[in-house]
């Protein structure tokens, strides 16, 4: 006897029938974004767009937690991971000009070198009441050839120094403060939340006054992979909307300190709440705007220490493609 002769057989089909049209949409049926992120409050718009701005938008996020943008940079290349967010730097660069399938889309976060040239408390104005002091003494970085590197000469080169004239020491941002604690260094290039961190706890001050129209450096930026967004254009740039949108979560009204955002920051990088309505803001244009000049800079730099692969530099229409953050600004208007 066959399925339809069975009893019951025309009402268990028509049952089934019924759930199915009734069924809501899952998960699986809309597009997936994956996303590489590092748990830092300079990675906000990544965590806005991914859990606020890109599920209104029907569109399904992974998020990859990683400890470096090196790592990012590796599996957005390999297709593991559809995009995310990494320092301006050599690695970027070098990705760039050999032509992995890798864009970079939009800043991700900029800021002042002001706001990240830290020395220890106990050491300034004592044995050392300039920047041209430091002249072989120990100083921090968390990683060589990328932006803190080049905001490290840039501080050091307002009292004749270069990066040559200091003992250079790695390690990572939250070791920094007991560093500067301890003496084992007398600087360091340090993101928020830790110079407001050892300022707090007499460990550290920020010296350099911000010059007046000074200029934000791009620091991080976004980008995906280039085989990703040409195959999928009409979901690259929902995505470039979404993320236009959570820069002006933060860009507009306040919003690095608005308590939406600042639960966001806390939910991906486990920092306290209080520390981060504390830190100084970072900065973000409205309209992904950003300060090219500054690559050329970074590249002179990263050349001159030898980490390049390439000889001529990069024009910024190489190593940004600008076209989808400007056909979202288009579409969402200028602010």
């Amino acid at each position: 006897m066959s399925l339809l002769r069975k009893p019951g057989a025309w009402f268990t089909l028509v049952v089934l029938a019924g759930l199915a049209a009734a069924a809501p949409v899952s998960a699986q049926t809309k597009p997936l974004v994956r996303v590489g992120y590092i748990p830092s409050d300079s990675f906000a718009a990544l965590y806005i767009m991914a859990d606020r701005h890109l599920p209104a938008a029907e569109i399904a996020v992974e998020t990859v937690r990683l400890s470096g943008g090196s790592e990012i940079l590796s599996q957005v290349a390999t297709g593991q991971l559809n995009m995310g967010g990494t320092g301006m730097g050599a690695a970027g660069f070098n990705a760039v000009a050999a032509s992995l399938p890798v864009e970079f889309v939009a800043p991700l976060h900029s800021g002042y070198v002001e706001d990240y040239f830290t020395v220890r408390k106990a050491s300034w104005e004592k044995e050392i009441k300039r920047i041209g002091d430091l002249k072989g003494k120990p100083v921090a970085l968390n990683v060589r050839g990328a932006a803190v590197e080049w905001m490290l000469d840039q501080a050091l080169k307002r009292d004749g120094l270069g990066l040559k004239d200091v003992q250079i020491k790695i390690m990572p941002f939250p070791d920094m403060v007991p560093a500067l604690e301890s003496g084992a260094v007398e600087a360091a290039i340090l993101t928020e939340p830790f110079p407001t961190l050892a300022e707090e706890r007499g460990v550290a001050l920020r010296p350099l006054p911000r010059p007046a129209g000074a200029k934000a450096t791009p620091i991080t930026a976004i980008f995906w992979n280039k085989d990703w967004a040409a195959k999928n254009p009409e979901l690259a740039h929902k995505v470039m909307v979404a993320y236009v949108k959570a820069a002006r979560d933060l860009a507009l009204d306040n919003g690095w300190k608005q308590e939406r955002n600042i639960d966001l920051m806390v939910k991906y990088t486990g920092a306290k709440a209080d520390v981060i309505r504390r830190a100084r803001s970072h900065v973000l244009d409205p309209n992904l705007e950003m300060d090219p000049a500054v690559l050329d800079s970074m590249q002179r730099l990263a050349a001159e220490l030898g980490h390049l692969k390439y000889k001529d530099l990069l024009p910024v229409s190489r190593l940004f493609n600008f076209a989808y953050r400007d056909r979202a600004v288009a579409e969402l208007g200028k602010k």
